[in-house]
């Protein structure tokens, strides 16, 4: 018999199953990321496809069949028409979909991502710096997962730092009296890591922008890659985005 629950949650990403169906990567708080298949959203004027929509917040029912999970009756709680509005917002709200979605395991409940993930989508619809609030939520995840990165000691040799280098491919802080042995860092001032250590720890998006927050996403990202995933494929994109942005 198949068992039935209805669940809150977020439309990460969306995938065409056959003819006429959906597959979709819905995050929960209680349950984590589920894979469900939604029918008939490739039918002519289906509501079920622009319910089904990435970056969607809703209220539906999950039917747990003996051969696949079905989501049926959503409810639209939140879509961010703000953010789906601005170009530069919206690849930044689908770019963490994407990375939380890469980096979750399925059926794996991390109520924390999933909250953290609502609170920069609502940022972003408030107007809030885009850059700050990916990096954010990036170093934040990283954080909740387990991922958290020392950086009160050189890598290196141990001893305490306040700043230095960042060391992308370990994933630490190197001391300046280590640098020379270590090529390919990317250098961060002392206050942008100390910027980095706060946003390990904060549970709210910042309010205010951080100058320089393009970089510590990237730093984000690199450290990211030798501990949960490769490089997303939104981040070649978004850069130049901003590329585009900053030249007028």
């Amino acid at each position: 018999m198949a068992r039935e629950q209805v669940l809150e949650g977020v439309i990460l990403r969306r995938w065409t199953s056959g003819e006429a169906d959906r597959v979709v990567s819905f995050l929960t708080p209680e349950r984590g990321k589920l894979r469900l298949r939604v029918r008939g959203t490739q039918k002519p004027n289906s509501r079920m496809g622009l319910l089904t929509e990435p970056l969607n917040r809703l209220s539906a029912r999950v039917i747990e069949g003996r051969h696949q999970r079905l989501l049926v009756q959503p409810h639209l709680l939140r879509t961010y028409l703000q953010v789906r509005t601005d170009l530069e917002r919206l690849s930044a709200a689908l770019a963490l979909c994407e990375t939380l979605d890469r980096w979750l395991a399925e059926e794996h409940a991390e109520p924390e991502a999933y909250f953290t993930l609502i609170q920069a989508l609502e940022r972003l619809e408030q107007g809030g710096d885009v850059a700050t609030i990916v990096g954010w939520a990036l170093w934040r995840w990283l954080a909740i997962l387990g991922y958290a990165p020392d950086l009160s000691r050189c890598r290196e040799c141990g001893h305490p730092i306040t700043g230095g280098d960042w060391q992308l491919d370990a994933g630490g802080c190197v001391c300046a009296r280590c640098m020379p042995s270590r090529p390919n860092l990317t250098a961060l001032s002392a206050e942008q890591v100390r910027t980095i250590h706060g946003w390990l720890l904060q549970a709210q998006p910042p309010q205010e922008p951080v100058v320089g927050a393009e970089r510590l996403v990237r730093a984000a990202l690199g450290y990211a890659e030798s501990v949960v995933d490769a490089e997303p494929r939104w981040l070649t994109f978004w850069e130049r985005l901003n590329a585009l942005r900053e030249s007028g």
